[in-house]
């Protein structure tokens, strides 16, 4: 059986930049009624193929609303450049050159409605953040259900 996909954050509207030191959050994404999330971030190259040039934050948080102040960490996907009772994961040394790419795989069942994506880089650098959600109920019979333009399968 295929679990039911939709798209709910395109890396457009999920698009964020910063500058050494500034922290970032993407748009929110929005869980209600799915099962899991995949979260994936696109980073523009960094100043140094270094743990030190690499996001010194790369985290996602979670609330039961959409107000700002309201976002807590989630207790297992919050990364840093070294491990500590903060830290859950060492962010991984990006390249100084095409992409660096980072993925999180979020179990929504014991989550609250709202996640975000929080990232404080080192030096200024863009993020396209994509968020995709998944039922295990059923599959979706068309694009709007799917959240897309367009539903091709095969």
């Amino acid at each position: 059986m295929l679990p039911n996909g939709k798209l709910l954050l395109d890396a457009n509207t999920g698009l964020v930049s910063g500058t050494n030191g500034q922290t970032v959050t993407s748009a929110n994404i929005d869980t209600l009624g799915l099962d899991f999330v995949e979260i994936d971030i696109s980073a523009t190259t960094q100043s140094a193929s270094t743990q030190a040039g690499s996001p010194s934050t790369l985290k996602i948080q979670e609330s039961d609303t959409t107000v700002v102040t309201s976002f807590v960490d989630v207790v297992g996907f919050r990364g840093g450049s070294a491990l500590s009772t903060s830290v859950d994961f060492v962010v991984g040394i990006g390249k100084t050159s095409g992409a660096n790419a980072y993925k999180f795989r979020v179990d929504c069942r014991p989550r609250k409605r709202y996640l975000n994506v929080v990232a404080t880089p080192t030096t200024t650098q863009t993020f396209y953040v994509s968020a995709n959600g998944f039922r295990n109920e059923q599959l979706p019979v068309t694009a709007a259900k799917a959240g897309v333009l367009s539903l091709v399968e095969g």
